[in-house]
C-alpha cells in the first residue's frame, strides 16, 4: 500500500480537484497525505530591465497563489478527517528544483496535474522535476471529473524497463481494481532479448491478487499513443499505467513520442514511472 502520498499544488485552478483525488486515494490506502506548494523565487530569470512595479506585482501573485492553495488543501483535508499536513516552501534563488525533489523523494506516490506547455520545446518544469525524482507520478487531466480512480486499469506494456517499473509501482492500485488489462501493441515476432512477454507480467501481477488479463493488438498504422487512447475509450478504462521514455531532461529533448502524446492528450489519470 501507499503510505505517504504527496500532492503537488501549483495552479490554483486545479488545486481543489487534485486535493479531492489525493484525499480519496489516501483514504483508500490509509496513507498520510502531504499537500505541497513550492513557490518560485520571483527574481529568477527576470530580465534586468523589468520594472520594480512588475516585480512587486509578480511577488504578490506568487504569495496569493500559495495562500489560495493552502486554504483549499486545509479546508478539504479538515472536512475529510484524513491524516494530512501542509508544506509551503519559498524557493531561494534557483533552488526550486532542489526544493520540490527534497519533498517528493520520500513519498510512495506523487500526484500532480496534467502539465502545461507541451506544445513548446521547453516542456513543464514541475513535470521535468517529478519525472526525475525516481517516484511514480499520477497525473490528473485538466479536463473532466474522476470520482473513482482505478476500477478498470489499462497497463501499457512493451516488455521494457520503464514499463516494468510502472506496472509494479502501481500494484497498490491494481490490487483494488475490478479489471486490469495489460496491452502490448505491435508485439515483436519471435524471441526478443530482454523484453518480457505480457503473459509473464499477468502471472506475476496475479500473484499479488490483481484481477488481470493480457491482450495484444496491432496499431494498424495508427500512432501508438492514439492506439492507447482508443483502447482506453473502447474498454472504459479510468486509469492508464505506463513507463515514461526518453531523455532525462525535457529542455534538452522532449520525451519519446508516446509519452509526450499521452501527456498532451490524456483523457484519464495516468500513472507514470521511469
Amino acid at each position: 500500500m501507499y503510505k505517504t502520498i504527496v500532492v503537488c499544488l501549483k495552479d490554483t485552478r486545479s488545486a481543489a480537484a487534485l486535493t479531492a483525488m489525493a484525499l480519496g486515494l489516501a483514504e483508500r490506502q490509509r496513507a498520510h497525505l502531504v499537500g505541497l506548494h513550492v513557490a518560485p523565487d520571483v527574481f529568477v530569470g527576470v530580465p534586468a530591465e523589468v520594472s520594480l512595479d512588475y516585480i512587486e506585482q509578480a511577488q504578490k501573485q506568487i504569495e496569493a497563489d500559495a495562500t489560495a492553495n493552502e486554504t483549499t488543501f486545509r479546508d478539504l483535508a479538515a472536512a475529510s478527517g484524513i491524516d494530512a499536513e501542509w508544506r509551503l516552501e519559498l524557493a531561494q534563488g534557483p533552488g526550486y528544483e532542489a526544493a520540490v525533489t527534497r519533498h517528493v523523494r520520500c513519498a510512495d506516490l506523487v500526484i500532480t496535474g496534467q502539465p502545461d506547455g507541451f506544445a513548446w520545446r521547453g516542456g513543464d518544469l514541475l513535470t521535468e522535476i517529478l519525472l526525475d525524482s525516481g517516484r511514480p507520478i499520477l497525473f490528473l487531466p485538466y479536463a473532466g471529473t474522476f470520482p473513482r480512480l482505478g476500477e478498470r486499469v489499462l497497463v501499457a506494456w512493451n516488455g521494457g524497463r520503464e514499463a516494468a517499473r510502472a506496472a509494479f509501482d502501481a500494484v497498490p492500485l491494481l490490487r483494488e481494481a475490478r479489471n486490469v488489462r495489460i496491452l502490448m501493441i505491435d508485439p515483436p515476432r519471435g524471441p526478443s532479448s530482454g523484453l518480457a512477454p505480457a503473459d509473464d507480467l499477468a502471472v506475476a501481477l496475479a500473484r499479488h491478487g490483481v484481477p488481470v488479463e493480457a491482450a495484444r493488438t496491432t496499431s494498424g498504422g495508427l500512432a501508438v499513443g492514439d492506439a492507447l487512447l482508443n483502447d482506453i475509450s473502447d474498454h472504459g478504462a479510468d486509469l492508464l499505467v505506463m513507463g515514461c521514455y526518453g531523455h532525462s531532461r525535457f529542455r534538452e529533448l522532449l520525451f519519446g513520442g508516446v509519452t509526450r502524446h499521452i501527456l498532451e492528450h490524456m483523457t484519464v489519470p495516468v500513472l507514470m514511472s521511469r
